[in-house]
């Protein structure tokens, strides 16, 4: 029996790891994340700061070709909504590109082009709805699954025997797909990068663009991109956990992937409408954990049965969001007080007088100050002396 080639091989079934999932895994290491994702069925787990490499580099391109005196990096659908949200007057300052999860995982598919590839990605970038990417899951979703395995992520090896690991390390990027300064100048001396952080960034942007600030702007910190880092802080915990820099690019440049944004997708919403996450209650797992009689079946999407706690936690979600919101209790009565009535006061009772003031009496003027009065017959007498 001949064997089968490799376009009909089985399904290979691999996670991309976001930003915010090694955050909320610590303080288990990426390479404990990535032994926990093998112990869940997946076949291979893959860094998503690929996709900051290839969205830098793409960056670093149209800097090139266009040469635009101040530029936005907007590869984050919160930055492109953000700044597009009162009007179009800085889409022609901004390198609108694909988000760094949607990046590494066109990548994925380019490298597995003979074979058939189901991605996963874990995080809450609202760019994964994507049709590169097949399953999201939520980083909080990601650790309770591994609970209910009884997965420990302390207690995994934090290192590789066997399997050749991925490339974790960077060379063109900061988390977030922008840049790094070194290689900003190696392209063009006079560019600087600047990163603005903080309520009132938007301000300070529009400062820079009216002095034609020669310089690349990453805005990403301040419109919430959890792909960069966000919250405050997060993008240098990021850099220090990773490994040292690499010397040369770390993906195979044979591998062509575009990172252009994809058509009407300027604007992108924050998630997913509440009837695509009805219709889609809980995304699959490669190997799920097989149903007792203690428990109840799974639940059956796509012809995959998924844990029924991933259903829950996607319900009792919902359920929060249609929630009514709750105002905590006062001390005061919150009834409406009765409005007085319209036209002449009535007294309540007529059979006593009416009050009249009692008649205006000036005071007196004020008296002078204490003077010394002798009395009378008193003769002063002059002093003696000792």
């Amino acid at each position: 029996m001949s064997r089968r080639p490799t376009s009909e091989a089985g399904r290979v079934s691999v996670v991309i790891l976001g930003a915010d999932a090694v955050l909320a895994a610590l303080p288990a290491t990426s390479v404990q994340l990535a032994h926990a994702c093998q112990a869940l069925g997946y076949d291979m787990a893959f860094p998503a700061t690929w996709g900051d490499e290839l969205v830098a580099e793409g960056c670093l391109k149209y800097l090139a070709a266009h040469e635009p005196e101040t530029a936005i990096l907007s590869a984050c659908p919160h930055v492109i909504d953000r700044l597009t949200r009162a009007g179009a007057e800085l889409v022609p300052h901004m390198i609108v590109l694909a988000a760094p999860p949607v990046a590494a995982a066109r990548y994925v598919r380019a490298a597995y082009a003979q074979r058939n590839v189901h991605i996963t990605y874990v995080g809450s970038c609202p760019a994964a709805n994507d049709p590169s990417i097949d399953a999201r899951l939520e980083p909080g979703a990601f650790l309770e699954a591994l609970v209910e395995r009884g997965i420990v992520l302390a207690d995994l090896p934090e290192f590789f025997e066997s399997v050749l690991p991925p490339d974790r390390r960077r060379y063109f990027s900061l988390p977030g797909g922008v840049p790094s300064a070194e290689h900003l100048a190696a392209g063009d001396p006079q560019r600087a990068l600047v990163e603005l952080d903080g309520e009132d960034f938007l301000v300070d942007l529009a400062q820079r663009l009216l002095t034609r600030q020669h310089a690349l702007i990453d805005v990403s910190l301040a419109a919430g991109c959890a792909c960069a880092g966000s919250p405050r802080g997060a993008r240098a915990t990021l850099v220090a956990l990773e490994p040292p820099r690499a010397r040369a690019p770390i993906l195979d440049p044979s591998l062509s992937v575009d990172v252009a944004r994809p058509r009407g997708a300027e604007r992108i919403d924050a998630g997913r409408t509440e009837q695509e996450q009805r219709d889609d209650p809980a995304p699959p797992m490669p190997n799920p954990k097989p149903a007792s009689r203690e428990t109840a079946p799974a639940v059956q999407r796509a012809g995959a049965p998924i844990p029924r706690a991933f259903a829950a936690h996607r319900a009792l979600a919902k359920r929060r969001e249609r929630a009514p919101i709750e105002h905590p209790p006062t001390s005061y009565s919150t009834r409406p007080r009765p409005r007085p009535p319209a036209g002449p006061v009535i007294p309540l009772s007529t059979d006593r007088p009416a009050f009249v003031p009692p008649p205006f009496v000036p005071a007196p003027p004020p008296l002078p100050g204490k003077l010394r009065t002798d009395p009378a017959g008193h003769s002063p007498v002059a002093p003696t002396g000792c």
